[in-house]
């Protein structure tokens, strides 16, 4: 009896040794490496550990160090320099449960490659100092010394949460879908498969970004409120191309914008530049990039706006977004050394852009060198129609300095009523009156005063009338009707008393051998643009009568038929 005691004591004494043994070898380097073999022979994973901690004192909880973790011919899912796994009795039932998982200085992989067969979870994931890449179909982020937890947290092969959960986050930086953010915190939570963002903040492109809103689970969105302040942000792209890029952004889903504030933005791009600007936008639906509303309103206005040679102080644009139309409240700008201010509507089925005011006052213009090439381009479709109900024009100058037929006029007082400016996308008079006047011109280096002029507008013509402008010691008057048909037929009547003979040389005419003053009538008709050789074909005269007595009558040189007459010459 005594040596079947002895015998148990000793047993219990080597097991106990045993124990004490196995525990502290297993926190060596040689027992983490056996049991990482371990997990690799017996499980999908491959894992490597530098070292186990464990305490007798805390049974509870096991401390991994230098731990990696992945699936064969994947990247790494975990690298970490430190892993505490809290463990529960459902450690044992139920596949790689813990009541918390720590992560340390390291990098967590999140793609649907990288969990696809991976089952872990959690009741707490907590995250110190780590790198977190996130991969998905819709989006793409990394984040740099992020710190947070997910309460609870299971991996799936989607690695956005999708059981009902709580999360906050904060991130030195972070980039979502290639925008870079920095000092960024992210609280919300995850109910019936919608993220709701209950805050958000981060320092964004130099300025502060502040928001919340919700994903549903269609990858639908709807942002409650955004606001962007002191935003400092240089493009490389031209402004068209900065749009696109935007509309790229806002396609990928449908997005309902409650409440969006940008405030005192400096913004700048290949030619062009936004200075202390603000934009307010509220109740916008985004379907695919394009946009919806029924009672929203858009609200911009600037210190300064460059686009290429345009320059407009204090703009101030006030939209309001209805169905299917957006109505122009008001736009006013100092432009060009003077104001302007306009408004009227646009409608989106029609592309059509109606005017129903227009006010220009006190313009220093100069016309840019391509200006009438410019007007001759087909003008982008959303702009299919442009309508101006009034116009008024007050106190202008008008420069063009191309060398080839500089002119000026100044002082300029125009109205105009029903115009019709473009029409299938292409500029011109389509309809409408328009009455011009101004106090001095200057014509290809010959001074006038008094330019006067009415035109007429209808779908099959323009007509002048009261068109008149004086020169140093007479009057110059002329009436034609343009043709709005392709070939552009012409008839025009010019007549001059009291004017330099040769003074339709200086705009275009041929040599004429006469000097001083005296009377001229120019006939002509025929085709600006000949269907053929696509040049004016134009037939006429023009006859002289100078204060001397001399008479001379001349004939368009296209008009090879007709011989010029002699130059009469009184004895």
């Amino acid at each position: 009896m005594r040596f079947i005691r002895k015998s148990l004591y000793t047993l219990l004494c080597l097991l106990v040794l045993a124990v004490i043994v196995i525990y502290f070898v297993a926190q060596t380097s040689y027992g983490a490496k056996w049991a990482a073999q371990w997990v690799n022979s017996h499980s999908p994973y491959q894992i490597t550990l530098g070292k186990l901690d464990y305490s007798i004192t805390t049974p509870s909880r096991l401390i991994l160090h230098d731990v990696e973790l992945s699936q064969a011919q994947q990247p790494a899912l975990l690298q970490a320099q430190t892993v505490t796994l809290g463990l529960t009795p459902a450690f044992w039932s139920s596949s790689l449960h813990f009541s918390t998982l720590e992560l340390e200085n390291g990098k967590l992989n999140l793609s649907a490659q990288s969990v696809a067969t991976l089952a872990i979870s959690s009741d707490r994931l907590q995250l110190h100092d780590m790198t977190l890449e996130v991969t998905t179909p819709e989006i793409t982020l990394q984040g740099k010394r992020v710190n947070g937890g997910v309460i609870p947290w299971e991996l799936s092969a989607n690695p956005l949460p999708a059981s009902n959960n709580h999360f906050e986050f904060s991130a030195d930086k972070l980039t979502i879908n290639g925008i870079e953010t920095h000092k960024a915190l992210i609280q919300g939570d995850v109910n019936n498969q919608q993220i709701i963002f209950n805050n958000i903040g981060a320092d964004l492109a130099n300025g502060l970004l502040t928001g919340g809103g919700k994903r549903d689970a269609d990858g639908k969105w709807t942002i409650n409120n955004l606001r962007l302040s002191d935003v400092k942000y240089q493009s490389s792209l031209a402004f068209g191309a900065w749009l696109q890029q935007i509309q790229q952004l806002t396609s990928q889903s449908d997005i309902t914008l409650n409440q969006l504030d940008l405030l005192n933005a400096n913004i700048q791009g290949q030619d062009w530049a936004l200075s202390d600007f603000s934009l307010s936008v509220k109740d916008l639906l985004l379907i695919k990039g394009d946009w919806r509303a029924k009672s929203g309103s858009v609200l911009i206005n600037a210190n300064d706006v460059i686009y290429n040679d345009q320059h407009l102080l204090n703009p101030v644009l006030n939209l309001v977004l209805e169905d299917d139309s957006v109505k122009i409240k008001q736009f006013s700008s100092r432009w060009q050394d003077g104001l302007v201010r306009a408004s009227g509507v646009w409608q989106r089925d029609s592309h059509a852009l109606t005017l129903d005011d227009v006010a220009l006052t006190s313009q220093l213009y100069t016309l840019p060198k391509a200006w009438q090439s410019t007007l001759q381009q087909t003008q982008p479709d959303w702009l299919r129609e442009l309508r101006i109900t009034k116009l008024a024009i007050n106190r202008a100058i008008l420069v063009d300095i191309n060398p080839d037929f500089p002119f000026q006029f100044t002082s300029i007082d125009s109205n105009g009523s029903d115009l019709y400016l473009i029409k299938d996308r292409q500029f011109g008079l389509w309809g409408g009156q328009l009455v011009f006047n101004a106090a001095d011109a200057t014509l290809n280096k010959i001074d006038l005063r008094h330019p006067s002029l009415t035109l007429n507008a209808t779908a099959e013509s323009i007509n002048t009338k009261e068109a008149s402008i004086f020169t140093q010691s007479g009057l110059i008057e002329a009436h034609a009707t343009l043709s709005q048909q392709p070939d552009r037929a012409i008839n025009l009547t010019l007549t001059g008393r009291a004017v330099p003979v040769n003074i339709l040389q200086s705009w275009g005419w041929q040599a004429i051998p006469l000097s001083g003053n005296g009377n001229i009538n120019l006939q002509l008709s025929g085709n600006l643009i000949d269907p053929q050789t696509k040049a004016p074909q134009l037939t006429g005269s023009l006859k002289i009568i100078s204060d001397d007595g001399q008479q001379l009558t001349q004939y368009p040189l296209s008009q090879k038929e007709i011989p010029a007459e002699p130059m009469n010459m009184p004895e």
